[in-house]
């Protein structure tokens, strides 16, 4: 009789280990279902980030020249220059290093993203303005 109930207690109990496999399982593979998704939204913003770094940095070199060729016609040019070269845009300010020597600064913005170049530019009386250090961020 003892052993009769003992039967009825754990096949009453083994009843209800198939839901409770079925929940462990569903859970495991929302758990893993969610890890993926967030993994491939990274590695997505991740490659979206590389593959715009050549045209920011073009972009930003843009700046550059056009910072150069203010220089050019006034190298004591001391206004904002802002321009945009396709889906991006550009905004050049200058410094004064010495009498002879200037600092371009071009922030290069393409979406979110931005990047900065600066150019060390000296006074030559022959040639004009010449670039005589380049300061990429890399």
């Amino acid at each position: 009789m003892l052993l009769k109930k003992i039967k009825k207690k754990l096949h009453g109990f083994e009843s209800g280990m198939a839901l409770v496999m079925v929940l462990v399982f569903t859970a495991a593979l929302m758990v893993y279902g969610t890890a993926l998704l967030s993994y491939a939204a990274n590695e997505k913003q991740v490659t979206n980030y590389y593959c715009q770094d050549p045209a920011k940095y073009y972009i930003a070199e843009a700046g550059i020249e056009a910072g150069l060729a203010a220089l050019q016609n006034d190298f004591y040019y001391d206004q904002e220059i802002k321009g945009s070269l396709g889906p991006g845009s550009f905004r050049v300010s200058f410094e004064d290093l010495s009498e002879n020597e200037r600092l371009i600064i071009s922030e290069g913005k393409l979406e979110e993203f931005i990047l900065e170049l600066t150019a060390v530019v000296l006074h030559d009386q022959e040639n004009g303005p010449v670039i005589i250090e380049w300061r990429a961020p890399f």
